[in-house]
């Protein structure tokens, strides 16, 4: 779709060019791309980007599961490879622009570039991009920001585009369809450890990488009453468990802070802030600096914040501010 309004509504006259990224075993994404490149008559190539993948997601999937954290492979990857490390090399070649599917909206406040929340908020991707490095922004334009899914699947449809009906892919792409204990598992060997609630072993697990805070179902105990697990000890191979009412925080702490707009030029306005992306974002109450990163206090609690999760604020529930690790 992006290639279409390239060609045919955004720079008609310009050099189009379709680049695939090589960054697992996605072959059949290639071929889909080089199928849609052939019907709209543009030249198609591939950027082989397995080797800094492998090095800068994967490794960090697996490094961040070994200290008990939750990590975020997919925006550290729009961080790190599809909008970090690609628009790098494409603009090194040549390329003025570098235009992408992620339903966002490119806006200026002030003199900066940031995000802004798309027009179909169910596809928002603005999240994913919390820690994009904003000297990349004037690079890359986000077309589909202005435009509902169904829309796009209706102007792919009509234009004949022979991916107009393809199926959506949420998963983890490294993960080829597998559940993500036994992907671990080639990684982390298994290691029998213990789940605690208030103190009391109540139950045996083999590896505290296996879960995750919030967590509900598949902890395979029986206390009589629904548990979560509420934190984890990596070192000791701990996973406690405990009631509902103490998974909920109303503070966080962000390290690792990527900012597109200067905490001084936002300070006393109404701030937003997500810890996951699913989870509606909540009211910020204030925000504070400290020698470790961004202290977040919200006007209500949320339930499982994850340490190694995003968080991401927002300017009026709209404008990304920026993101950081959850600590």
């Amino acid at each position: 779709m992006v290639a279409l309004l390239a060609k045919k509504k955004l720079y008609p006259d310009a050099d189009i060019v379709g680049v695939t990224l090589l960054l697992y075993k996605n072959e059949e994404d290639i071929e889909n791309a080089k199928r849609v490149c052939q019907y709209l008559n543009i030249p198609h190539e591939v950027l082989d980007l397995r080797k800094p993948f492998r090095e800068r997601i994967i490794d960090y999937f697996l490094r961040e599961y070994r200290r008990g954290r939750t990590p975020n492979p997919c925006a550290v990857c729009n961080q790190e490879i599809k909008l970090g490390l690609a628009t790098k090399i494409l603009t090194s070649e040549g390329f003025q622009k570098v235009l992408t599917g992620h339903y966002v909206r490119k806006v200026k406040i002030g003199d900066r570039l940031t995000l802004a929340r798309p027009k179909d908020p169910k596809k928002d991707q603005t999240y994913f991009l919390a820690l994009l490095k904003g000297e990349y922004l004037k690079y890359l334009e986000f077309p589909l920001g202005d435009y509902t899914k169904e829309e796009v699947r209706a102007i792919a449809r009509e234009a004949g585009l022979p991916t107009h009906s393809r199926k959506e892919s949420q998963d983890i792409c490294f993960l080829e369809g597998r559940k993500l204990k036994d992907f671990l598992k080639d990684y982390i060997p298994p290691q029998a450890g213990t789940f605690i609630y208030k103190g009391k072993v109540v139950g045996r697990h083999e590896g505290y990488y296996a879960y995750t805070v919030g967590q509900r179902r598949g902890l395979g105990l029986r206390l009589g009453k629904p548990v979560y697990v509420v934190d984890i000890d990596a070192g000791r191979n701990i996973v406690y468990v405990g009631d509902k009412e103490e998974l909920f925080t109303d503070e966080v702490l962000l390290e690792g802070l990527n900012l597109f707009l200067p905490l001084e030029g936002v300070r006393g306005k109404p701030l937003w802030g997500q810890v996951r992306y699913r989870t509606p974002p909540k009211e910020v109450e204030e925000i504070g600096e400290t020698e470790r990163g961004l202290k977040v206090k919200f006007k209500e609690p949320f339930a499982g914040v994850a340490k190694g999760q995003i968080g991401a604020l927002y300017l009026f529930n709209r404008y990304l501010v920026g993101g950081g690790f959850i600590a």
